[in-house]
């Protein structure tokens, strides 16, 4: 973004080269210094900004209900913003949480752990799905081929999941090198990718290979990456996102919701095609 700004008796004008963009908010403008500070040598100043909307809280936060503890409890909006937009994921959760619960004692889709999908799904919005699910599939490919190769050298298992840690380290180096100088701009997204993540989850799907079988190994793997991805649609949602930081106590409604569907004891879906033949 390119513009010209000219002073004409004594006003101030801005000409944008293609118009006036419609995401351009001036912070500051004059020639004094943003900030002024006596006995300080070195001085740095950052400014963050994001969208603000009316909310129920915000609209609660009036003056008669300043000294609710519950109100000022569950308000977020006072919160620094970096505390902010870490609330703004970590509030989703429960959300994807809620949609693995309903996935597997519903649907049946095995996955590796527990709660391991959420976790990837989380990971997935450093880098956007697509690439996500291509980074994930390929550093696990490449771990688990390591880890059988270790498997003959009878490792400890601190020392061979740290071996795995160093060769996944290793490899989003290289995956960054490679594309620095392409369009795709993975660098940044490629190294909050959680490593302790993709290490556990190549411990976990050789663990089911060697005990049970490949098929199941790889049939967990893809369970896994379809709830992490439909977490991540989830809890990236802006509807989602927005109705849980300003209404945290939508928790306690996913709560419900999970007591309720844990006194479910019938079929799952996938149960009903496995004993169809039975059930006729």
């Amino acid at each position: 973004m390119s513009w010209l700004e000219y002073h004409i008796e004594g006003q101030d004008f801005r000409y944008f080269v293609s118009g006036t963009p419609s995401k351009f908010f001036a912070i500051w403008y004059g020639k004094d210094e943003l900030v002024e500070a006596a006995g300080i040598s070195e001085l740095s100043t950052l400014i963050s900004l994001q969208p603000a909307r009316f909310s129920g809280s915000s609209i609660l936060s009036t003056p008669a209900a300043r000294d609710d503890f519950t109100v000022q409890a569950f308000n977020y909006d006072r919160l620094p913003l970096t505390t902010q937009l870490v609330y703004r994921v970590l509030l989703t959760i429960p959300i994807g949480i809620l949609l693995l619960v309903v996935l597997r004692q519903f649907v049946g889709i095995q996955t590796l752990g527990t709660f391991m999908p959420v976790l990837i799904g989380i990971a997935f919005r450093e880098t956007a799905l697509l690439t996500g699910l291509l980074l994930f599939s390929s550093l696990i490919t490449l771990g688990l081929m390591l880890r059988f190769y270790l498997e003959r050298l009878k490792l400890l298992l601190v020392p061979r999941l740290a071996v795995v840690l160093v060769f996944i380290v290793l490899c989003m180096a290289f995956i960054t090198g490679i594309t620095a100088d392409t369009d795709v701009k993975i660098g940044l997204s490629l190294s909050l990718f959680p490593m302790v993540i993709i290490t556990m989850t190549i411990e976990r799907m050789s663990i089911v290979w060697e005990e049970y079988s490949s098929g199941k190994a790889i049939k967990q793997g893809v369970g896994s990456l379809v709830v992490a991805s439909l977490a991540y649609l989830v809890m990236s949602n802006n509807q989602v996102e927005y109705m849980m930081f300003n209404f945290p106590e939508l928790l306690l409604v996913i709560m419900g919701f999970c007591l309720l569907i844990g006194r479910y004891m019938g079929l799952r879906l996938s149960e009903v095609w496995r004993f169809r033949d039975l059930i006729k």
